[in-house]
């Protein structure tokens, strides 16, 4: 992480900061949890946290984000408080703007690559990594032992970890009036977006008449799979061990936690679904889904209220 200087928060934060005792500011060298900080560490306090005065004090941190401003000045007269609306917002931003990325524009002598592979410039490709005949936008990371099929277009500020395979064969078959089965054509591709994260060991399946897309800064989390088809949108979470099958379509601005998703389900915007739930119909914006087969979350606690109740009788 690069050295923290007060001009560098003024320059790219201002605007949304109001910052006292300026005085007391000193170059920002790491980050720690609040009550393990030194004095040369940049600590925040959540929204939600509890005796917020009590943790201004107790930091050795000379440098807080907050949200508020203690009404005892004796509690952070040694202390430079950064307060905006959302602390740990802040705080990720400033962190990230000096911890950019170390990775230098390189290509591994190990990495397999088709030659008619469209890589930009700025783009960094890990050890043993192996690309087909795709298309790889500027400033992304493959990290080692990355997998793109042919089709695959990735776009800028993409991050995929090691492990990932991208462009495989979706799971589709036909069969035979004798039952054997016939792989039907996968002969789409896969598109992400800008400024998507895939983690280690997912597996993003190429469509089969169609694309399988990202949408732009939707972070997918290790060990999760998406089949064929599906079309995924903007600024989503898919957390670890999901499964989507093959046809979905998710909206913006989702929360899917663990989960499974039967094929040809649509989700809206705004959704969460919950940890282990199992998703069988469509599920309209705005709404918190969970449990087996998932229920939206009102159901579901009346569900749960019932079974407690017959439990106890």
């Amino acid at each position: 992480m690069n050295i923290i200087k007060i001009e560098t928060i003024k320059t790219f934060f201002g605007e949304d900061i109001q910052i006292l005792n300026e005085e007391n500011f000193i170059s920002i060298k790491n980050v720690k949890p609040i009550l393990s900080a030194d004095q040369e560490s940049l600590v925040f306090i959540d929204v939600k946290a509890k005796n917020k005065p009590s943790l201004v004090s107790q930091t050795r941190a000379k440098v807080v984000v907050c949200d508020f401003v203690p009404e005892d000045k004796e509690s952070y007269k040694d202390k430079c408080l950064i307060v905006t609306v959302n602390p740990k917002l802040l705080f990720a931003r400033i962190i990230n703007n000096a911890s950019k990325s170390n990775f230098k524009s390189s290509i591994h002598p190990s990495a397999v690559i088709h030659p008619e592979a469209k890589i930009s410039q700025d783009c960094f490709i890990g050890p043993y990594c192996i690309i087909g005949k795709c298309e790889i936008g500027p400033h992304t990371v493959l990290h080692g032992n990355c997998t793109l099929y042919d089709g695959v277009r990735v776009g800028s500020n993409v991050s995929i970890d090691s492990g990932a395979v991208i462009g495989a064969t979706g799971f589709g078959f036909v069969r035979e009036d004798d039952g054997t089965p016939v792989p039907f054509p996968q002969l789409g591709g896969v598109v992400i977006g800008d400024y998507v994260e895939v983690g280690a060991n997912a597996c993003i399946d190429r469509g089969a008449l169609q694309d399988t897309v990202i949408g732009d800064h939707t972070k997918i989390d290790n060990l999760v799979h998406i089949s064929h088809n599906d079309v995924i949108g903007k600024n989503n979470y898919i957390i670890a061990g999901c499964v989507v099958a093959g046809s979905v379509t998710i909206g913006d601005n989702c929360w899917i936690a663990a989960s499974r998703i039967l094929n040809k389900v649509h989700i809206g915007d705004n959704v969460t679904v919950g940890f282990g739930a199992l998703v069988l119909n469509n599920i309209k914006s705005n709404k918190t889904y969970m449990g087996v087969p998932s229920m939206d979350v009102e159901a579901y606690s009346k569900l749960q209220y019932k079974l407690q109740k017959m439990i106890k009788s």
